[in-house]
This record gives C-alpha cells, sequence and structure tokens, in this order.
C-alpha cells in the first residue's frame, strides 16, 4: 500500500511537471511547485511525525501550511479563470468579415469568421509562437499587448481588441488563415518585387520558405547583427525576431538589397 501511495505522489507530480513544460505557463508553475512541496511535507510528516515537525519547524510550519493553501486556490482559480474569459470578453463583439479578392492577385483579403470564431481558432489551434507570430503580421508593437504573467487567453483577447480599434479586423483574420495555412513557396511575390514596405508577414514567410536558418545567421553577420543576440531556436522564431530586429532599427531595406544579391537559396 505505501509503495502504491508513493507512486500515485510520483505520477500527480509529474502530470504538473509534463503540463508546465507543455504549456509553459505561470499557473503550472505554481501548480508544480504547491504539489511538490506538498509531497515533501507530507513525507516529512510521515517519516517524523506532525508534533515533532512542527515543533521543529516552529512558525514556519504554519507558514508552509498557508502556503501550500494559497498555492492551490491561486492555481484553482488561474485553471478557471480561461473559461469566463472565453465566456465574457471574447464574444463582447462580433463584426462580420466579408470575403473578398485582390483583384489583380486573386488574394483573399477577408473571411467570414466573426470574432468567437477567430478567438476559437487561435485558443484552441495557436501555441505562444504563433500568437507572437500574429503580432509580428499585424504590426503590433509586442509592448502594446504583453505585459508580465499573462496568461494567452488574456494576450489573445487583447490582439483581438486593438486590431479591431485600429480597423485591421480583415487584416486579422487573414493573418489567422496564413499562419495555421502558410502560402506554398511558389505562390509568394519573386524576390524583385520585395521592398521595405512589403507586409510583415510576406517578408517573414518568404525568408521562412526560401533560406536556411544558417543562412538568415550569414545574411545577420552581413549586416553586423550579432546573431547571438536574435532571441529563438527554430527557424521560424529567428526569421520573426531578426526581422523584428531590423524593423526597429529602420535596416529591413539593407536586408532585400543583401536578399537580391546573388545568394545561394535553399
Amino acid at each position: 500500500m505505501t509503495l502504491l501511495f508513493l507512486f500515485l505522489k510520483i505520477m500527480v507530480v509529474v502530470f504538473f511537471l509534463v503540463m508546465f513544460l507543455r504549456g509553459s505557463k505561470v499557473i503550472w508553475g505554481i501548480g508544480l511547485l504547491t504539489v511538490t512541496t506538498a509531497m515533501l511535507l507530507d513525507t516529512l510528516l510521515g517519516t517524523f511525525g506532525r508534533d515533532e515537525m512542527a515543533a521543529q519547524l516552529g512558525f514556519f510550519f504554519y507558514v508552509i501550511s498557508g502556503g501550500l493553501f494559497a498555492g492551490t486556490a491561486l492555481w484553482l482559480w488561474g485553471l478557471l479563470r480561461p473559461a469566463t474569459v472565453t465566456a465574457g470578453p471574447a464574444p463582447s463583439r462580433a463584426p462580420r468579415i466579408s470575403v473578398e479578392r485582390h483583384k489583380a492577385t486573386g488574394e483573399i483579403v477577408g473571411t467570414a469568421y466573426d470574432r468567437q470564431m477567430l478567438y476559437d481558432q487561435i485558443r484552441y489551434r495557436f501555441g505562444p509562437d504563433d500568437v507572437l507570430d500574429l503580432i509580428f503580421d499585424l504590426g503590433i508593437n509586442e509592448n502594446d499587448v504583453i505585459s508580465f504573467h499573462q496568461e494567452l487567453n488574456d494576450l489573445i483577447i487583447q490582439v483581438m481588441d486593438l486590431a479591431e480599434e485600429r480597423g485591421q479586423a480583415s487584416n486579422l483574420a487573414l493573418a489567422v488563415e496564413r499562419i495555421l495555412t502558410p502560402l506554398p513557396r511558389e505562390h509568394l511575390p519573386r524576390l524583385e518585387k520585395l521592398n521595405a514596405d512589403s507586409p510583415h508577414t510576406v517578408l517573414r514567410a518568404f525568408l521562412i520558405a526560401n533560406y536556411s536558418l544558417d543562412q538568415l545567421e550569414q545574411m545577420a553577420a552581413e549586416m553586423s547583427v550579432e546573431w547571438e543576440n536574435i532571441a529563438g531556436n527554430s527557424k521560424k522564431e529567428k526569421a520573426r525576431n531578426l526581422l523584428l530586429y531590423l524593423y526597429r532599427r529602420n535596416q529591413v531595406e539593407d536586408l532585400i538589397s543583401l536578399m537580391q544579391e546573388p545568394v545561394a537559396v535553399g
């Protein structure tokens, strides 16, 4: 029986660890810390006895116990809060976006999602990195929508609200579609058509589709950009953050000029 309880304790800790690593959310970090501390305290109490441990720890025993109750309450609140947020602010406005196509390219510039449907697409099909791509593609300053210890669903609502305030509802729908179903390489604009005013999503997609991670690093070096200062591990993250870095320093034109030189394209 003791071994069974020990196994169950380990499984609970492993579950919280997996959820934390999978979602990288603060709330699961709090849950992991809480259950780990609770398991250790329970083990100590079972080994030395409650009275002996209380006497040894003194006031700190009650501080730890209070912290465990607070951690549990905070974890439950954070876990249940997305349901109330989803039922509240997300569908507060539901503007329809008509389907339109660009006359010259046939490109879809609007889609028939309402706000709730679009929110659900982002909430349940996007990861945190996809939301950062969405923010970049819309040309939104991350500091305008991202705050410390912010839940992902709160960030999504902030992005949607700001996009609507800026009249970017159709751009938002298109950006979501492009992240879910990226344009094939052959459907992207030709290199000579690119310039610093090209849409963010086009430049990002072009880099990802046509250049390897090593080639991006090489181009960064030729522009005197320290590759270590560009955050991210994957090509997708590096491409987005390289463009962000260059936009902030008005160097996007330099990148495009470099791309248009005779460079091996992957």
